[in-house]
């Protein structure tokens, strides 16, 4: 595991981590939070809130961009 880790230029990166930035991957992309709950095999919704700032953070900036010229 060190060595993939090494030739992937991620020392650094745990086995938590995967899953938490795929989580973060998804809601940039827009797929709600019960759906990333299920792919990520949280049995409660608890578990998935932790990532309700992200989805709040993308809100706030819908709502900044809202009546600006592109």
């Amino acid at each position: 595991m060190d060595e993939t880790r090494e030739v992937a230029s991620h020392a650094q990166t745990k086995f938590h981590d995967l899953p938490h930035g795929a989580a973060s991957e998804m809601i940039n992309v827009g797929v709600d939070l019960f759906k990333v709950g299920g792919i990520l095999g949280h049995k409660s919704t608890v578990s998935t809130k932790r990532y309700s700032q992200l989805v709040r953070d993308r809100l706030a900036d819908a709502v900044a961009r809202t009546g600006q010229k592109k």
